[in-house]
């Protein structure tokens, strides 16, 4: 059957980005301004409001026909919940008859605009730029009149000039539709499913929600008036950066930024200084500025009447295929011990949804925890967050988390074989903690001597270096984990032999980055990263491994190289890697380069040099369509998080089947909300459900832990 191409423009007073496309549906003064189509090769049709009727593709749409566009999802709510106010007899569109390129151009990591996916593939039609920007001018009100009416830019001539955008758009939609390969049906039923998981949306405590929005807004005069107080009203807000610049200069202590990377380095020299003043401001400036109290406010921008958030989750977002988040990116909120806090924030969400006002709230948070310090209340918001998604009234939230997935996918691909037996005696109940195990094997000590500290450097070990990440890498995890380099120093040096230890201290004169470190700190990161690699060498082999057969697949196009159960293969206009479940990996327009490189013998100092390969591909990086270089790391982590999520996405078929709805994929974890009363559905049924392997996955130790809850409390 032909399939139809389909493009809106609409006009509303909601603003879509902040919104979503579901809330932006809701609103009563959104209504499209037409649309314009094409049904197979017939010429391109517009339709206004107030035209006749499209009966040709009514017709298509009653009888199932394909009905594809770009972020299709717009598409089929506008015409589900808007147009058909107005055209309540129209048929419905369905999303199984639904096909998106955007969709399909994620797929192949491409550019997710239209704009964007039309240069990348040189398509011979691209989008209006001249039009866009009357589009963006039209979609919102000229002005509000005094009595409350709206004025649209809806002359004639403006009309016409969108519609001829629109047009533009659906002309370049339908090449860029015929240059893009399809989705396998694997993966159509995977954005099928995804589209759902859209609609269903989540729930959340929208009482408690909107009165947090307030509490934010007073913890945050709170906080500007302590700043006041701590610097004797030379910073008159948490957000006078320079003015906190100066400030703290002024005390002495050497300071020309305070972003995030600089803060513990500056409340270090202020320790060493005894200012314990500095450390109060730098803490209290990264309370008031913490990004994630402000999705209290964007939460309530984007709920639909029922009290549901739909639309959060992008399919195929990242390269590898796993999800992303929109509107208020769940994914970045803050994970919390439950355990530890959760009668915090159980109290705070029972005030919060009883009647006393914000202020009261406030009030008696500060009472009880004060106005700084680990309770102080931007921070509790800020971890209560997740909390606030909340099941529906004879409902509960079955969810499940997979156990360390991507160390564990590591390992299996690269055959690192005493890591998979010590996964394995753990979930068995027989074996150590792996963190202990991973510092025990890097300094060759007894795992039952391994202390707390120690425990955590050999976490951020696993977390930071499996992906041929150095002494940056460990940096920058250590930051997510409370490791400071600067801690490090005592510790390492003591576990190491003092002739390792002097080998490489002896590299930090010659080191290309040093990461703003010092000697001491520099050799004991550097320790920690040469240890683990030692202990790891198939996951260190790996990284070649992979990197050799991409260089080897572009070289001979059309011949496979193999990495274990990995393959690559170019076709010449592609590299493709091919996963265990059959997905492929695209890397477009793949070239090798070869450059002579410089580099430090270890063993002489001298400086020498080697031809080295490298290919380069374009992918899309930091909203840019650009130029990349492939290596041995880079390609393991797309590996390993492709196959984590193909292992996820198989499961959540498996869950779906079994009849928990899905309402949220986060990471590497599952969410579902599921009626009361049905004892069959429970988290330990949940859990056995996420520990079946794949057919292609066997052999790989996989484990999940799941849980039920009125509150998404994981």
């Amino acid at each position: 059957m032909k399939e139809a191409h389909l493009d809106f423009e609409t006009r509303s007073t909601t603003d879509l980005r902040k919104s979503g496309v579901y809330r932006y549906a809701e609103d009563p003064n959104t209504r499209p301004w037409g649309f314009c189509y094409q049904i197979g090769d017939a010429p391109r049709k517009r339709w206004v409001m107030g035209d006749a009727e499209p009966t040709d593709l009514l017709e298509h749409i009653a009888n199932g026909g394909v009905v594809t566009a770009h972020n299709s999802a717009f598409e089929r709510v506008i015409w589900n919940f808007v147009l058909r106010r107005w055209y309540p007899h129209w048929p419905e569109i369905k999303i199984e008859q639904q096909d998106c390129t955007m969709a399909r151009a994620a797929a192949i990591a491409h550019p997710q605009t239209l704009d964007g996916l039309g240069k990348a593939l040189h398509s011979h039609e691209q989008k209006d730029k001249e039009g866009h920007a009357l589009m963006m001018k039209m979609s919102r009100p000229r002005r509000f009149n005094a009595d409350g009416t709206i004025v649209w830019w809806d002359e004639p001539h403006n009309v016409d000039r969108l519609m001829l955008y629109c047009d533009q758009d659906i002309a370049t939609e339908v090449s860029t539709d015929k240059l893009l390969p399809p989705l396998t049906d694997y993966e159509r039923q995977v954005w099928r499913l995804d589209q759902t998981i859209n609609e269903r949306g989540v729930p959340i405590d929208v009482p408690a929600v909107e009165k947090a929005v307030t509490l934010v807004e007073l913890a945050k005069k709170s906080a500007d008036q302590e700043m006041r107080r701590l610097t004797g009203r030379a910073v008159p807000k948490c957000s006078n950066d320079r003015q906190i610049i100066s400030w703290i200069n002024g005390r002495g202590i050497e300071c020309t930024t305070v972003a995030k990377g600089e803060q513990e380095d500056l409340k270090f020299m202020a320790s060493l200084y005894g200012d314990e003043l500095v450390r109060d401001v730098i803490d209290l400036r990264a309370d008031s500025k913490k990004t994630s109290t402000a999705k209290y406010k964007a939460m309530t921008e984007c709920v639909s009447a029922d009290g549901r958030i739909r639309g959060m989750l992008a399919y195929h977002a990242a390269s590898t295929g796993r999800w992303a988040g929109r509107l208020v990116q769940m994914q970045n909120f803050p994970r919390v011990d439950y355990k530890k806090e959760g009668y915090i924030f159980e109290w705070i969400l029972d005030m919060l949804d009883s009647p006393m006002s914000a202020k009261e709230v406030f009030d008696i948070m500060t009472s009880v925890y004060g106005e700084s310090g680990q309770q102080a209340p931007l921070r509790l918001l800020s971890r209560m967050l997740r909390a606030c998604i909340k099941a529906e009234p004879g409902t509960k939230l079955i969810g499940g988390d997979f156990s360390n997935i991507e160390g564990r996918v590591n390992a299996w691909l690269a055959g690192e074989h005493w890591k998979l037996a010590a996964f394995r005696e753990y979930d068995n109940g027989t074996g150590p903690d792996l963190y202990n195990l991973a510092y025990a094997r890097s300094f060759g000590v007894d795992i039952n001597t391994v202390t707390d500290p120690q425990r955590q450097i050999g976490k951020v070990q696993e977390l930071a270096l499996g992906y041929q990440g150095s002494v940056g890498a460990y940096m920058d995890m250590g930051d997510n984990y409370g490791v400071n380099p600067y801690d490090l120093t005592g510790p390492v040096k003591s576990a190491a032999p003092a002739e390792q230890w002097d080998f490489t201290a002896a590299q930090y004169a010659t080191a290309n980055n040093k990461n703003g470190l010092q000697e001491a700190e520099w050799t004991a990161l550097t320790i920690l990263v040469t240890n683990w690699r030692k202990a790891n060498p198939a996951i260190v082999q790996s990284w070649w491994d992979y990197q050799d057969a991409a260089v080897a697949a572009v070289s001979t196009p059309g011949v496979i190289q193999h990495v274990g159960i990995i393959q690559y293969y170019s076709d010449g206009r592609c590299l493709w890697c091919i996963l265990p479940s059959g997905r492929t990996l695209c890397y477009a327009a793949p070239e090798i380069k070869t450059a002579e490189v410089e580099y430090i013998c270890k063993f002489t100092g001298d400086t020498k040099t080697r031809l080295k390969n490298t290919v380069y591909f374009w992918g899309y990086k930091e909203g840019r369509w650009q130029k990349m270089a492939l290596y041995g790391g880079l390609q393991c982590e797309n590996i390993v998080q492709a196959v984590a999520r193909d292992i996820m996405v198989d499961r959540m078929f498996a869950v779906e089947q079994a009849g928990y709805p899905i309402i949220l994929t986060v990471h590497d974890e599952l969410l579902s909300q599921v009626r009361d009363g049905l004892a069959h559905l429970n988290s330990k049924n949940f859990q056995d459900l996420m520990c079946v392997n794949p057919e292609w996955a066997l052999g790989l130790p996989l484990t999940a832990k799941a849980w039920e809850d009125m509150r998404y409390v994981k």
